[in-house]
């Protein structure tokens, strides 16, 4: 990823830019997305564009590790000694499961996909700017837990595989694929309830 220029102008432009070229990747996808096209929905020049990113591989993956970043970041679960462990649990799901459900991010996901069934090498970075970034936040947050006692010491890595399974499972291919709608809130704080129920059986100190 390219440093971005120092001054608050430059900061500026390419804000502008990664912000249109989200709007136009999310719409059109990475094949129908040119330089052109995203300099137009920026409002600047195509050299302009350049100045900032290389070329269209190197805008789309910092335009996808930004928003990742934005999505992860901003919910953030912290653990303390004095916490009600399970309630804090269930709302970290809940904002997984929020989080997944966003129109924006199951366009992400699609996108992925697509990249993915090309063998398109941008499909690692892409991978690992969100699906494991968020693995990562997981991760850190069983090893709290952990270590505070909540849970019993084991594979942070097969703890994060087995909830976020508990989770997403077959229903969230059905949602990508169309063919079944997003969980309403109310089923979505009962899939929360069983699969912390289903996790603390196997991990309850």
């Amino acid at each position: 990823m390219q440093t971005p220029v120092g001054r608050p102008k430059d900061l500026a432009k390419r804000k502008q830019i990664l912000a249109a070229a989200k709007r136009l990747f999310l719409k059109s996808g990475y094949h129908g997305s040119s330089m052109n096209l995203i300099a137009q929905e920026a409002g600047v020049t195509k050299l302009t564009v350049y100045n900032h990113f290389q070329d269209k591989a190197n805008l789309f993956t910092c335009t996808i590790a930004e928003t990742c970043e934005e999505f992860v970041h901003a919910r953030l679960i912290h653990l303390d000694p004095n916490c009600n462990f399970l309630q804090i649990f269930a709302h970290a799901c809940q904002l997984t499961l929020n989080m997944i459900s966003l129109p924006e991010a199951i366009k992400l996901e699609l996108l992925l996909l697509e990249l993915s069934a090309e063998q398109n090498p941008l499909a690692i970075q892409f991978y690992n700017a969100s699906h494991q970034k968020m693995q990562l936040v997981w991760q850190d947050f069983f090893q709290k837990a952990s270590q505070l006692g909540f849970l019993q010491h084991a594979d942070i890595e097969e703890q994060t595989h087995i909830l976020l399974s508990l989770l997403l499972g077959h229903r969230h291919h059905e949602v990508l694929l169309g063919v079944c709608p997003q969980p309403t809130l109310q089923q979505q704080q009962q899939i929360v309830a069983q699969s912390i129920e289903l996790f603390m059986l196997k991990y309850k100190p």
